[in-house]
């Protein structure tokens, strides 16, 4: 997948962010320091909104002799603000505390310093790594394309391929840790914007539900409907048919983790679809784990997508019909995104990928299902 892969209309969204965290009322915040190198420059103190809106300027100032500024403004949540000069400077805080001292220096303005706002430094900390995984991977792409263009040798422009691969994995392994672990809706909100340069839609989307249910912010809430939409609008144009690319899917499995099926490009794999209240799929069951035991072996898989919507009772099926391979579901019965991606009229459902992640079969059950792998994998 290409860095490149971005949505324009949804990244601009997302990344225009503002209240999170809801104050009881009205409080005053302070931001203070010392810009060196911009000695009289013009500073502006601005506010960038949720939902789309331009970038407010609050304030601005110029800046003494010696680089000093201060500001003070009324917000009622906490927010994505952010210092700009006229020229580059670009300086982004989040108002967590209501004093806050930021230092920087004007001739290398991502390197600047915050005092009293953790959750500043958290986003200072992550977009300074964040950065060098993307300058690393933008380098990748760049002497790939340019291999490619002067035809180089194949065993060259393979290696690359393979960096390429690795990196983006390795950036977005990054941006989901952050997302997983941070308490601070404003930086999740940050960082699933980001996401969207390197991450299938579906995968964001699956993280972002994830974290509006951890944390109940009202903007994640709005980002997830927002995201569902459109990814519900690509998949609708990604039909689950023979011959094509299936659609992805990216949900959490028991434990919470997400798990997303181009994770297992590589292999062949049955996507299972079924329930726990499903009578004729937990009879189709034992008949799937014939198949998975017999050619497990062989680079083959399943992948199993529940349209359960009670928790405890698609575990327990799990356990009883001994189905020992990944699960995964957003526990929302028929109102599942797979539904409409797969065009699932009933259960139970499956697909058959090759190694590309190419549908190849569809609705196997029984001994056609033996037959069809017997005649691929053996």
């Amino acid at each position: 997948m290409s860095i490149k892969r971005i949505s324009t209309i949804l990244l601009s969204t997302l990344l225009l962010f503002a209240g999170c965290k809801k104050k009881s009322s009205e409080a005053t915040f302070s931001v203070t320091g010392q810009i060196q190198h911009a000695a009289n420059s013009k500073l502006m103190l601005q506010e960038v909104p949720y939902g789309g809106k331009p970038i407010v300027t609050l304030d601005s100032t110029t800046l003494d002799k010696e680089g000093n500024y201060a500001f003070r403004f009324i917000a009622k949540q906490e927010g994505i603000y952010r210092l700009a000069t006229e020229k580059d400077l670009e300086i982004i805080f989040i108002n967590d505390e209501e004093n806050i001292q930021i230092n920087a220096d004007a001739e290398n303005y991502q390197a600047y310093k915050v005092k009293g706002s953790k959750n500043s430094n958290a986003m200072l900390d992550f977009l300074t790594q964040y950065r060098k995984k993307d300058s690393s991977l933008f380098s990748t792409l760049y002497n790939l394309d340019a291999l490619q263009k002067q035809k180089a040798k194949d065993s060259s422009i393979f290696w690359l391929q393979e960096q390429r691969i690795k990196k983006i994995n390795d950036l977005n392994s990054f941006v989901e840790n952050n997302i997983t672990s941070s308490t601070s809706p404003a930086i999740i909100y940050y960082t699933l914007g980001l996401s969207l340069r390197s991450m299938e839609s579906a995968k964001v989307l699956a993280l972002a539900k994830a974290a509006a249910e951890k944390t109940k912010a009202a903007p994640l809430v709005e980002f997830v409907a927002l995201l569902t939409t459109q990814v519900q609008s690509n998949t609708k144009a990604a039909a689950a048919s023979v011959g094509n690319i299936a659609p992805e899917i990216s949900l959490a499995d028991p434990n919470g983790k997400i798990i997303s099926l181009s994770s297992l490009r590589g292999k062949y794999v049955l996507v299972d679809f079924w329930a726990s209240w499903c009578g004729p799929c937990r009879g189709e069951n034992p008949n799937v784990v014939a198949a998975f035991e017999k050619y497990k072996h062989k680079n083959f898989t399943v992948l199993g997508v529940s349209l359960d919507e009670n928790k405890e009772s698609w575990i327990e099926a799990i356990k009883q019909d001994k189905l020992n391979w990944q699960h995964i579901s957003d526990l929302k019965k028929w109102e599942s995104i797979v539904v409409g991606a797969y065009q699932i009229e009933g259960i139970p459902f499956n697909v058959l990928l090759d190694p590309t992640g190419k549908i190849i079969a569809t609705e196997l059950r029984g001994q056609a299902l033996q037959e069809t792998l017997a005649g691929i994998l053996q």
